[in-house]
């Protein structure tokens, strides 16, 4: 089965959308001490969190992963300005998909189909078609 999800808006890098945070853990002694840690951007959460509702919107009743590969085919429609790398807009993306399709992302298969750039704000936009079924 296949089907689209098309979520609004500029895409987040994966170049800007983690920061250097904290992460804490229990010591030895009863402590807590806390450690360099990778996080999201403010951005990044924010942007994920509306994409995530979107996709689990999108999702088709009764989809179920069969196993095998999950081939997701983007479009991009993108603002003026610095150009995106796909690379990095898709990894962020694809950790907003998966967790929805409750499938591991190692079984993506992205294939970047379209980027066209200088839209329109109102036109920005990521369109991924999703097919597990190949």
């Amino acid at each position: 089965m296949s089907w689209v999800v098309t979520i609004p808006g500029t895409p987040i890098s994966g170049n800007h959308a983690n920061k250097i945070g904290k992460g804490y853990r229990k010591l030895r002694d009863g402590s807590v001490g806390s450690y360099p840690k990778i996080v999201k951007t403010e951005e990044a959460e924010a942007y994920m969190a509306g994409a995530a509702m979107i996709v689990r919107a999108a999702k088709p009743p009764g989809w179920k992963w069969s196993g095998g590969f999950v081939v997701s085919e983007w479009r991009l429609w993108l603002g003026p300005g610095k150009p995106l790398d796909f690379t990095n807009v898709c990894k962020t993306v694809e950790d907003v998909i998966f967790p929805v399709l409750g499938v591991d992302d190692v079984w993506s298969m992205p294939r970047c189909m379209s980027i066209e750039r200088g839209c329109p704000p109102n036109e920005v936009r990521v369109e991924v078609t999703i097919d597990a079924d190949r």
